[in-house]
């Protein structure tokens, strides 16, 4: 397992080494590329993109808890990453946990075989900022479900913050106990929708710029007209020409785009 938070700051070796040995848990690894200024900022993620930055500069004094809500590949997931990696540079001290619900489920099941459940609660118990990804997981989890609620309280009783993302708002989760979806709604809700096209074209020339790839307006504007679902459909455009582009050494052209997309294009529209 990685660990959380592990940064790469402008410090000596063994002043680095110290302040992870106070901060690191057991999680998943920061996203180098998941930060703010990689953040492609419109009118469909304007609200949540600002939430996360305000967080990220005062956790547990702005919105608490933070909820982001929105279908797959919008972005939420690098909204998180973007938070954990502000703040972990902002604050020196501060513990953060990061983690998705499915992995936080799996580890109380594992706490509970082991008899290690003080343990378990002692690791989500004691951050100063906990986030959890797809908590939609905890559906029809009774048990996780208890755990968390107490978790939450713990924490919000602290002055800690909690970020949570889901593919639905608090009260539309199956099978989520009211006094969840009550503490869920006690923050801020933000909703992310779909990028408009204005918004699409600007991700893929900044997806673009950086994996190195140098493409048209044109072409930026051809992927952006065909590829509405989501942002992980417009990487997936990239990847393929990127692909093209250092295997071949071909330019990139607007023919050459149009041929290597076309099936990929017209896949990702039947899901439109």
């Amino acid at each position: 397992t990685g660990h959380l938070v592990t940064m790469d700051f402008s410090v000596d070796h063994d002043e680095k080494s110290q302040r992870r040995s106070r901060r690191s848990r057991p999680g998943l690894k920061l996203h180098p590329d998941y930060t703010f200024d990689n953040f492609v900022v419109g009118p469909s993620n304007r609200l949540a993109h600002a939430s996360c930055v305000a967080v990220s500069q005062s956790p547990g004094n702005t919105y608490n808890p933070l909820f982001l809500y929105g279908s797959s590949g919008l972005g939420k997931t690098h909204l998180l990453h973007a938070v954990c990696c502000e703040a972990g540079q902002k604050f020196d001290e501060t513990v953060i946990q990061l983690l998705s619900c499915e992995d936080f489920v799996n580890r109380f099941i594992r706490a509970i075989e082991k008899g290690n459940l003080a343990g378990f609660q002692s690791q989500f118990r004691t951050v100063d900022t906990l986030v959890i990804d797809d908590i939609q997981f905890l559906r029809e989890r009774e048990q996780s479900q208890e755990e968390f609620f107490h978790t939450f309280n713990a924490l919000y009783n602290n002055g800690k913050q909690i970020i949570l993302s889901a593919d639905s708002p608090p009260g539309k989760i199956p099978s989520l106990e009211e006094r969840l979806i009550s503490r869920f709604n006690w923050g801020l809700v933000a909703r992310i929708d779909p990028p408009s096209y204005e918004t699409r074209v600007a991700i893929v020339q900044k997806k673009a710029h950086l994996r190195g790839l140098n493409i048209s307006d044109e072409i930026s504007e051809y992927i952006a007209r065909k590829v509405h679902a989501n942002i992980r459909e417009l990487e997936g455009a990239l990847t393929s020409l990127y692909a093209v582009a250092t295997t071949t050494g071909k330019e990139i052209t607007l023919e050459l785009a149009q041929r290597v997309l076309e099936g990929q294009i017209k896949s990702a529209a039947r899901y439109i």
